[in-house]
């Protein structure tokens, strides 16, 4: 159990450090992109695009540690639906609104196992995230508006290993069996970023826990 609790640490080290790298790239291209030349917005109250929902579809890159997979991320697939509960609002005297946001995400993990008898043996699995959040947006120019995502979502995974001793075995305090799955519900949360590149449509990205999304936004 001694070298499990390292190899956790060791991973969830290096997944901060991989967090703390795209942070810095974030915020330079939102640097970037927020000095283009750009109508300021962020004191017209209500001066941003209305729509009834916003379809996301998106890319998925997840390194959250699972208990059996310490130093592997996942890639997969998504969607995100955001409806507005306040066109206008919560605060008054800037340019925001406030939506509630569904979502899917399915990420896919293939690597070497790395506790136990299984070190060195090929595991895979498939992460599916389901997450409903409150979305804030900051309307700053016609072009970038920023939010952060604070809520809860269900967390549905599965595991199997080829090769290797028969068997289960307990991973920070879960009994993991070959081609077991374990479901439960976590706090999540993304500041994400969004850029118009027409009325409607835009590129979207999200960055936070358990993973970083990069898709298109329609607002319908």
């Amino acid at each position: 159990m001694g070298n499990m609790s390292t190899e956790g640490m060791s991973g969830t080290t290096r997944s901060q450090s991989r967090m703390r790298g795209l942070c810095v790239v974030l915020i330079a291209v939102l640097g970037m992109l927020a000095s283009t030349p750009a109508q300021a917005q962020i004191r017209n109250v209500g001066d941003h695009p209305k729509y009834n929902v916003e379809l996301e579809p998106h890319l998925v890159w997840q390194w959250a540690n699972r208990w059996w997979w310490s130093n592997s991320d996942g890639v997969g697939l998504g969607l995100r639906a955001s409806i507005p509960l306040m066109q206008n609002g919560p605060v008054t005297t800037i340019n925001n609104n406030l939506a509630i946001s569904f979502g899917l995400d399915w990420a896919h993990f293939d690597t070497n196992c790395d506790y136990g008898r299984w070190n060195g043996y090929g595991c895979s699995g498939n992460d599916i995230w389901v997450p409903i959040t409150a979305q804030w947006n900051f309307f700053l120019t016609d072009v970038v508006s920023l939010f952060p995502e604070l809520g809860l979502a269900i967390d549905h995974s599965t595991v199997s290993w080829s090769g290797g001793p028969t068997g289960c075995v307990t991973v920070s305090g879960v009994y993991v069996c070959n081609g077991g799955s374990h479901t439960g519900v976590d706090l999540v949360l993304w500041l994400g970023a969004r850029f118009m590149v027409a009325k409607s449509v835009g590129i979207t990205l999200r960055l936070g826990t358990p993973s970083l999304l990069a898709g298109v936004s329609v607002l319908l």
